[in-house]
């Protein structure tokens, strides 16, 4: 008897971890979602933070063997801080966890994306304030998520001096958030695990305190800088993100892979 109940529910099992199988399958394989690269390739011409080591090949190797056969292999140097990357809570907060410590199961998480671009309209000076945003976050219904805001400031990245607004006198100018929304995010959102943007910080270019860094790291949140939208358009809601970072132990941030599966757009007009 006792036996029999044990077969059954290791049947039982099987059948609903089957089931679960099935519907991820359908999920990942059924075309209804699109994959978008939010990510910045990492080379040379990587934005990278003025007191950050711009990325450089230090050593490269190409050879061809007797046989046609091909070998290359490279050495690399770099900043934490450069392209599209992740700031760990340990970059501004003595206590915070380092890249190698956030759990996995906050770099998959929904993203909510607010989209400034129309008040932004390329101000070098904006800074998203609460009374910009004329409705409440869409919180996730209180389920873990990620914020992103989209300035529009990536039509500058090919310009490091321009997407910097980078001074003679090393000062920067470029939108960013303000101390109020961050802590407004911290106070009455406490599902948001992650900010990100689409410029070089979440501080406006002319931060002199980075206050915004030291209230979303120092409450434990991590953050994503230069985010690629390139030239698509995300919902409001509906995607999920992947935020993989270089898993540096120690690291107070990482170049990241940073990618959305969004529902596919049907068309609401045809010309």
């Amino acid at each position: 008897m006792a036996l029999s109940l044990v077969a059954f529910i290791l049947v039982a099992q099987v059948i609903l971890v089957t089931a679960d199988q099935n519907r991820l399958n359908k999920f990942i394989f059924n075309g209804d979602f699109e994959i978008i690269d939010l990510t910045y390739p990492v080379n040379e011409n990587s934005v990278y933070w003025v007191n950050a080591k711009k990325f450089e090949f230090t050593n490269k190797l190409g050879l061809k063997g007797k046989v046609g056969s091909w070998y290359a292999t490279n050495d690399y140097a770099s900043g934490e801080h450069v392209g599209t990357h992740l700031d760990a809570p340990f970059h501004f907060a003595e206590h915070g966890i380092k890249v190698g410590d956030i759990p996995v199961d906050k770099l998959i998480v929904p993203l909510i994306i607010i989209d400034m671009r129309s008040k932004v309209n390329d101000d070098p000076n904006f800074v998203l304030e609460k009374h910009h945003l004329d409705h409440m976050l869409n919180d996730n219904f209180g389920k873990p998520c990620a914020v992103l805001v989209r300035f529009g400031w990536g039509k500058f990245y090919h310009d490091r001096e321009q997407y910097l607004g980078l001074k003679s006198d090393g000062s920067l100018n470029f939108p960013g958030i303000s101390a109020e929304v961050a802590k407004w995010i911290v106070e009455s959102y406490k599902n948001v695990v992650a900010v990100g943007v689409d410029v070089a910080s979440l501080d406006p270019g002319s931060s002199k305190d980075y206050m915004v860094h030291q209230i979303l790291l120092g409450a434990g949140l991590y953050q994503m800088e230069n985010v690629n939208f390139g030239n698509h358009t995300l919902p409001d809601s509906g995607c999920l993100g992947i935020a993989l970072p270089m898993k540096i132990a120690a690291g107070t941030g990482a170049p990241l892979r940073l990618v959305a599966m969004c529902p596919k757009q049907v068309p609401t007009s045809f010309d």
